[in-house]
């Protein structure tokens, strides 16, 4: 069997024996999960939803790419002009890391005596452990690791060790407050989002959308059913929910760069990522074994 832009082709179908060894080897509980796109305990028809998975999640993988590749350099294109240096996550993430700090031992009084901070503590800190942020952590494991490969920390090496986890992450409330020049959010947001209308590229909106986004994923990463949502009770369903997923992406993508967005059209990669994802094309895996 093997796929094209529009169909796939069937080799034969496969027999119970073989059927049986595939679900032992790929685990009867990960097929069976597949019901809910086939609507039934067949065996062939849950491996055939399994493939398509597999088929979906290497054709949304090329949009995710493109946006996490997009989004971290424009933020870091607009970050380091607004505050004159390639190094500004250094800065920005201290800043916030200050106030999430502040805030944990407001919650959890009790830590005082476990953590100080530089350039907010005071008073002793024998026998402490100084507290950094997760932000913080990643950045320093991206500098880390560029060190024991041999590689000059350079911003631009740093920025692309940085996983999406933290290009989502910088969207957090504590990037963001208009009184404070020291953070990215509203002041970036119209050069970042050029080409969003001022509610749609609120820090908080696209936060919640690359939430949404990053659940994908993670998915993906780790070879989940990428169509598995609180939404999703059945194929329709499952069929919307990454319909709206690449609608999301895509809208991103286009908010920051029209060029972007449209290089993804005219590659054929946007509509080879629709095409798989839609019923006609389901049902034809389902059916195929």
């Amino acid at each position: 069997m093997f796929v094209t832009n529009n169909s796939i082709c069937v080799s034969q179908k496969l027999q119970a024996q073989v059927l049986t060894e595939l679900a032992q080897l790929i685990s009867e509980p990960r097929m069976k999960s597949y019901k809910v796109l086939t609507s039934g305990d067949s065996m062939a028809a849950n491996l055939g939803a399994y493939l398509w998975n597999k088929q979906a999640s290497a054709a949304l993988y090329p949009l995710m790419q493109c946006l996490e590749v997009t989004l971290r350099n424009a933020v870091h294109n607009a970050a380091s002009n607004y505050f004159e240096t390639p190094d500004w996550f250094d800065r920005v993430t201290k800043s916030a890391g200050d106030d999430m700090f502040i805030a944990y031992m407001k919650k959890y009084p009790d830590k005082r005596d476990r953590f100080y901070r530089n350039g907010v503590s005071t008073g002793q800190r024998k026998g402490k452990k100084i507290w950094t942020s997760h932000h913080e952590n990643m950045i320093a494991t991206a500098k880390e690791k560029l060190k024991n490969c041999g590689k000059r920390q350079a911003a631009d090496a740093v920025i692309a060790e940085l996983t999406f986890g933290f290009w989502s992450g910088i969207f957090e409330n504590n990037y963001n407050d208009i009184r404070s020049a020291s953070r990215l959010w509203p002041h970036l947001e119209p050069t970042v989002f050029p080409n969003l209308k001022p509610a749609d590229r609120k820090a908080s909106t696209v936060l919640y959308q690359l939430k949404s986004i990053k659940d994908l994923r993670n998915r993906m990463a780790h070879y989940e059913p990428i169509w598995k949502h609180s939404s999703v009770n059945n194929a329709s369903s499952a069929l919307s929910y990454l319909n709206n997923s690449i609608d999301q992406i895509v809208a991103l993508i286009r908010g920051i760069s029209h060029e972007r967005a449209n290089l993804l059209q005219v590659s054929g990669i946007e509509s080879f990522a629709r095409n798989l994802c839609q019923e006609e094309l389901l049902e034809s895996y389902i059916s195929a074994y």
